[in-house]
């Protein structure tokens, strides 16, 4: 199909229902058929043709929207809600959350069941129907982490953050802040050891294994509540020897790579929830940072449905902004290397 369709007869246009009831009562008033398919707007014989076979035409050929009015506004609105919260959907991105709106409401389409994808020619078209949303271009990643902490970035995010407060009346104890680390099975850094001055190289022996890196989710609130840690393991099955002495509560997963992916996010948001159960009148805030993983429509759905209000820090700025990055994680790594020593 060409990228710009042009039909052959652009002025056949759709009768609707009220069309044909209007030219019905006119025909009873005594109009002709002709007359009252000159009122109404629509071809005599189209009239013709609609009160023979007591129907209206649905759509202007074979093709049926996948989406209704409704549902394209709801992709619409999420869009809009992704990029005022530093969420900005990439094309791919928006064409996976298409399909798996699409897949989640059972809804006919003919999109591309291998990639599990909407094609390009949808969203083009999506976008052309809403003239405010444009494709642009983000910043170099390079220059973004040296200039991504900045005064406009950092007021956009305090002023969401007011604005969620004030319309949810959120205390400090129900603000999470959620986040993941790498924490090696042998740790990287060492304990400190007394030396002799002026020594340059200070030698410890130390386990000669690689050791593998093991990705732990850690949520903490504003009054210094916590959510018991998720592990995530390289590797196909979990064990649940794994986490043994692990914090009360504690969960184990699994991925191929041993990072979170948009599942493993989902099955957090679930644990998330039993401990910190949400409510309308009693609603969490989730601060986290612009992971790729976290832009899922059934984990958009799960949080709204289940009064989780989820705020992100602006791009590149994680390390400034998120509690986690700024005072837990650093003290954390080093408490682990020395339990590990001994």
């Amino acid at each position: 199909m060409p990228r710009k369709y042009i039909r052959k007869c652009p002025d056949w246009k759709v009768c609707t229902q009220e069309q044909i009831d209007t030219a019905k009562k006119l025909i009873e008033e005594g109009k002709s058929k002709r007359k009252a398919s000159d009122i109404v707007g629509i071809d005599e014989s189209t009239l013709r043709k609609r009160l023979k076979l007591n129907s209206t035409a649905t759509s202007m050929g074979r093709y049926r929207p996948t989406f209704t009015r409704e549902q394209e506004e709801e992709i619409y609105n999420h869009c809009k809600a992704s990029d005022e919260r530093f969420y900005g959907l990439t094309l791919s991105a928006l064409r996976k959350l298409v399909f798996e709106f699409a897949d989640i409401n059972k809804l006919p389409n003919r999109f591309d069941k291998t990639t599990k994808m909407a094609g390009k020619d949808w969203v083009y078209e999506f976008i052309k129907r809403h003239p405010d949303l444009a494709l642009k271009q983000t910043t170099p990643t390079s220059i973004a982490r040296a200039i991504g902490f900045n005064k406009v970035q950092v007021d956009r995010f305090n002023a969401n953050l007011k604005e969620v407060q004030g319309n949810y009346n959120i205390s400090p104890g129900r603000i999470y802040n959620m986040d993941e680390t790498g924490m090696s099975t042998v740790p990287k850094k060492t304990p400190k050891v007394i030396s002799l001055k002026g020594k340059k190289n200070v030698n410890k022996i130390v386990s000669g294994e690689r050791g593998q890196t093991i990705t732990a989710i850690c949520c903490v609130s504003a009054t210094g509540n916590y959510v018991p840690p998720a592990f995530i393991f390289p590797r196909k099955r979990m064990k649940g020897e794994l986490i043994d002495g692990a914090p009360a509560g504690s969960i184990g997963m699994t991925s191929d790579s041993g990072f979170i992916n948009t599942d493993l996010y989902l099955q957090w948001l679930i644990h998330f929830k039993d401990y910190t159960s949400p409510t309308v009148d009693n609603p969490v805030l989730l601060i986290i940072d612009n992971h790729s993983s976290y832009i899922s429509l059934q984990a958009s759905l799960y949080c709204r449905e289940n009064n989780i209000i989820v705020l992100t820090v602006p791009p590149h700025s994680s390390h400034k902004l998120l509690p986690l990055d700024r005072a837990i994680y650093s003290p954390l790594k080093n408490q682990y290397a020395i339990e590990a020593d001994k």
